[in-house]
């Protein structure tokens, strides 16, 4: 088969009505991962790639040609899903041999094609196999050769990985990017499981519900994430609701319920004495355990410094590479905390008081969403 060289360009793509239209381009060699929350969602934005499904409005363009108005055959992007199944009647050898036939190649070539995806997705010795009789890997991989067997010069996947089980999954992740770059493929992945996005995609999308509300890299969506939406689904970060009592060089001083102070880098469209969303991550925020009761109390920040903000312990587990800590505020908030595990004291159990900071550098406070979803 020939390494595939074209790129996808999707330029303002209306999928459902009320929603926001989106636009990326995904280039030869590369993986584009929509992370979304909701897989029917996924699946909807999945068909209007591959023509499955008419647009509402846009443009899907792939090498430079137009194909938005043409039909799954005619359109140049591959598709696999779980909602496509092989055909149960044939072989793994005819079901690659099948959309050659259909697409008018000579037998001699059809096989010829069909053997290298067998090789290309490690399915030999199980040509003569029927679906009913593979395994979960075993029946992606022939989907995916199905799909290639006919060199698309883009190829969609929608939640390809999420029928295998954990250990199956990580491997294939680290397949299916290793024939990304080795084929240089152009690949759009749906997903409803982050991992699978942040090993696969080269950029990655989150998908709120039925709004894509920021593309970027992995990066991009940790550290600048576009909304408190992104903030607490991509990266978990916890989300506080205050009142913005001033801004000084787009650092914003809240007051939180309680009398609580705390700062954060303040987000586009924040504006003084104003509700918002104040969002950290839970590897963002400093633990400090102090040996003596009276060290305790609300402490302002003074010269920079990052407030001092009074918790109790309310649970604490080992996760192997991290410690999860849930802390409750004293006005009743609860937040999350991940430190490395020899950063904790012995001895420190739930019910223990504690002190929680974190540099106003390390939050984003985001204006006040009424409706929170």
């Amino acid at each position: 088969m020939p390494p595939f060289s074209s790129r996808l360009v999707v330029r303002n793509l209306a999928t459902m009505a009320g929603t926001v239209p989106f636009s990326f381009g995904v280039g030869a060699g590369e993986c584009h991962a929509l992370l979304g929350t909701r897989g029917e969602y996924l699946s909807i934005v999945a068909d209007a790639l591959a023509g499955l499904r008419r647009a509402l409005d846009g443009n899907v363009v792939v090498g430079g040609i137009d194909v938005t108005n043409r039909p799954p055959l005619t359109r140049m992007c591959g598709s696999w899903s779980a909602r496509d199944p092989l055909f149960a009647h044939l072989t793994v050898f005819a079901n690659l041999l099948f959309p050659l036939r259909v697409r008018g190649i000579a037998r001699a070539e059809a096989s010829d094609r069909a053997r290298q995806a067998v090789a290309l997705l490690g399915l030999e010795g199980l040509e003569d196999l029927r679906p009913d009789m593979l395994d979960e890997e075993q029946t992606l991989r022939a989907g995916l050769a199905r799909v290639l067997v006919t060199a698309p010069p883009v190829i969609v996947l929608d939640d390809p990985l999420a029928a295998l089980p954990p250990d199956r999954r990580s491997s294939m992740r680290s397949f299916l990017g290793r024939l990304v770059r080795a084929r240089d493929l152009c690949v759009v992945m749906t997903t409803c499981d982050r991992d699978d996005a942040l090993v696969m995609g080269d950029r990655i999308g989150f998908v709120h519900g039925p709004d894509l509300l920021q593309t970027g890299t992995a990066a991009d969506l940790f550290d600048r994430p576009a909304c408190d939406r992104v903030a607490t689904g991509f990266a978990d970060a916890n989300a506080l609701t205050g009142r913005v009592d001033r801004i000084e060089d787009d650092v914003a001083v809240i007051h939180l319920p309680g009398g609580l102070t705390v700062q954060a880098m303040a987000a586009p469209g924040l504006v003084e004495d104003s509700l918002c969303t104040v969002c950290v991550r839970p590897d963002r925020i400093a633990t400090l355990f102090p040996a003596r009761p009276g060290a305790m109390g609300s402490i302002a920040g003074e010269d920079g410094e990052p407030a001092m903000l009074p918790a109790v312990l309310v649970d604490m587990r080992h996760m192997g590479t991290y410690i999860r800590m849930r802390l409750r505020l004293s006005n009743g908030d609860e937040m999350l905390v991940r430190r490395p595990p020899l950063q904790i004291v012995c001895g420190v159990e739930p019910g223990r008081p504690a002190l929680l900071a974190w540099q106003a550098g390390q939050a984003i406070a985001f204006p006040f969403r009424h409706e929170m979803r």
